[in-house]
Order: C-alpha cells, then structure tokens, then sequence
C-alpha cells in the first residue's frame, strides 16, 4: 500500500509540473501571437495521462 501511495503521489507531482509547463507553453505562443498547435497537443496529452490517473487511484480505493 505504502509503494501505490508513494508511486500515486510522484506520478501526480510529475503530471502537474507538466500541465504547468503546457500551460505555460500556452501563455507564451499567445503573447509571441504565434500558432499554438504543439502547445495543445502537449497539454491535450497531458491531460489525458491526469485523467488516466484518476481513473487508476478512484478504481483502486473501491
């Protein structure tokens, strides 16, 4: 149990510090007024795994 909270846990950390980075990405290519379609699809991505995540830990504490 203790390994699934620690590994729950560092997972979550990295999936935020890159929802960060996407959104951030975001920010600039809208400043700069350039296209951001990379950026969408980073944090479109990224998003994804955190849901994937959430899935796992809500299906795990049934």
């Amino acid at each position: 149990m203790r390994v699934r909270l620690l590994s729950i846990i560092s997972v979550g950390i990295t999936i935020g510090f890159l929802l960060g980075m996407g959104v951030v990405a975001l920010m600039r290519a809208a400043i700069d007024g350039e296209s951001p379609e990379l950026e969408v699809a980073f944090t479109l991505m990224v998003m994804m795994m955190a849901g994937v995540l959430i899935y796992y830990v809500v299906r795990s504490t049934r």
